[in-house]
C-alpha cells in the first residue's frame, strides 16, 4: 500500500459554516468557507405538508472552483420557509456536505416582526459571551437580526472572524439573516466587507420587513452635516414610506459612559459624541421612531428626545445596546438629563412589531428581562 502525503489534507473541510445574508422576499444569499478551493452549490427546497425528509429538490447555480463561497437563492416566494444545505466538490472528487437548515424569506408587509438587536460583540477579554447571546436570542425564534458593530477586537485579524465570532454566531447565522454594519474595531478591514458587507459596499443601506425600515450606515465617517456619507443616510431616511422608522449605527449620540466622552471622576462629560449630535435633527426631520447603538459597553435607554429635550409625544427613543462581549463598562456617577434606564452587564435587545404597535424587551445573559417598554402609532 503506497500512501501519499497531502492527499488527507486536500480533502474539503470547512473553514466557515454556512450563514445566511440579505434575505428579501424573493431572494437570500448563503455563504460558506472552504480550507482548499472546492466547486460549490446550494441544494434547497420550500418546506411541505407531511414531509419525510426535508426537501432539497432545486440546486443553485454552480460556484466555481473557490474558497469563499457565496451563492444567491432567487426566485423564492414571500413569507415562505425552505430548508437548505451546501455542497462542496474537491478538484480530488471529494464531496463535503453541510447539515440541513432552516431558512424563512422576509414577510409581507401586513405581517408582524420580531428582531434581534446586537452590538459590539468583539470578544476580548470574554471571549464566550458572543455565543451565549447568540444562543439566548435563538430562542426568540426572530425573522432576522441586526448588529451595530465591533462583530470582533481586531478587524484585520482572520482569527477574530474565523476562531470567533462566526463559529459562535452560526447556529444562530445559518437561520436568520444578520445585518451588520462597521464599528470602529473592524478598522473597515476586508474580512469586514468579505464576510458581512453590503454587496454593493454601501455605507448606508435600508432592511425592510414588514411594515418596518431599518436604516443602518458606517457612522466611522464624516457625517457632518452636507458631507458625502451625510447625503447617503438622509437619501436613505427621505425614501423610506414605511410605518416603523428604526436608524441603527455604531457610535453613541446620547450616552452617560464614565469616561469615553470625558472624564467624569475630574470633569464634565459631552455625553455622547459631539461628531454626532446634530444627527438627531436628521432623525426628527424624517420621523424616526427608534435609534440603535452601541460603541459603549453599557445597556442605557433615554426617554423620547425631540429638540434636544424630553418630548414624551413626539421623541425619539435612542438606546445604547453595546453588551454583547466586550469589557463592560460603567456610566458616570451622576443622572444625565436624558436617562430612563441603565443597566451594567451583558445583554442584547428583542423589538416586536405589528401594525401600530411596537414592544421592546431587553435581556440578560440569564435570558431575564430587565427593561422593556412600548411604543404605539397615533392615527393621523
Amino acid at each position: 500500500m503506497v500512501w501519499h502525503a497531502g492527499l488527507a489534507a486536500d480533502k474539503p473541510s470547512f473553514v466557515v459554516l454556512p450563514y445566511l445574508q440579505w434575505a428579501t422576499q424573493t431572494s437570500i444569499v448563503v455563504k460558506w468557507e472552504t480550507e482548499h478551493p472546492t466547486i460549490g452549490w446550494v441544494e434547497y427546497g420550500p418546506a411541505e405538508f407531511k414531509a419525510k425528509k426535508p426537501n432539497l429538490s432545486r440546486k443553485s447555480v454552480v460556484n466555481p472552483d473557490t474558497d469563499f463561497h457565496t451563492v444567491q437563492l432567487t426566485a423564492l416566494e414571500a413569507q415562505t420557509e425552505y430548508f437548505y444545505r451546501t455542497v462542496s466538490v474537491s478538484q480530488q472528487g471529494d464531496t463535503l456536505y453541510s447539515s440541513v437548515y432552516p431558512f424563512k424569506t422576509a414577510v409581507k408587509e401586513d405581517t408582524p416582526i420580531g428582531f434581534i438587536v446586537f452590538s459590539d460583540s468583539q470578544g476580548r477579554p470574554n471571549p464566550n459571551v458572543w455565543g451565549q447571546v447568540a444562543t439566548l436570542a435563538e430562542l426568540e425564534r426572530p425573522d432576522f437580526a441586526i448588529h451595530a458593530g465591533d462583530q470582533v477586537d481586531n478587524g484585520h485579524r482572520l482569527s477574530d472572524w474565523v476562531g470567533q465570532f462566526l463559529p459562535q454566531g452560526q447556529p444562530f447565522m445559518s437561520k436568520y439573516n444578520v445585518y451588520a454594519t462597521l464599528g470602529n474595531h473592524e478598522g473597515d478591514a476586508p474580512y469586514f466587507h468579505k464576510y458581512l458587507g453590503h454587496p454593493e459596499k454601501k455605507r448606508a443601506f435600508t432592511v425592510t420587513y414588514g411594515n418596518t425600515q431599518i436604516i443602518l450606515f458606517d457612522s466611522n465617517q464624516d457625517m457632518s452635516v452636507g458631507s458625502e456619507h451625510y447625503k447617503e443616510l438622509e437619501a436613505e431616511l427621505a425614501k423610506s414610506t414605511a410605518r416603523w422608522k428604526i436608524v441603527a449605527h455604531h457610535h453613541c449620540i446620547f450616552s452617560s459612559d464614565n469616561d469615553d466622552h470625558g472624564n467624569t471622576h475630574v470633569g464634565k462629560s459631552t455625553l455622547g459624541m459631539p461628531r454626532l449630535a446634530h444627527l438627531p435633527a436628521l432623525y426628527e426631520k424624517y420621523d424616526v421612531d427608534l435609534v440603535f447603538y452601541g460603541h459603549v459597553h453599557t445597556y442605557e435607554r433615554t426617554w423620547p428626545i425631540r429638540n434636544n429635550e424630553v418630548d414624551n409625544h413626539n421623541g425619539i427613543t435612542y438606546i445604547q445596546i453595546g453588551g454583547n462581549g466586550g469589557s463592560l463598562e460603567t456610566p458616570a456617577l451622576l443622572r444625565s438629563w436624558f436617562t430612563n434606564k441603565l443597566k451594567y452587564g451583558h445583554h442584547y435587545g428583542y423589538v416586536r412589531i405589528a401594525g401600530d404597535e411596537l414592544h421592546f424587551q431587553a435581556m440578560d445573559l440569564n435570558g431575564q428581562v430587565f427593561d422593556q417598554f412600548q411604543l404605539e402609532k397615533i392615527a393621523k
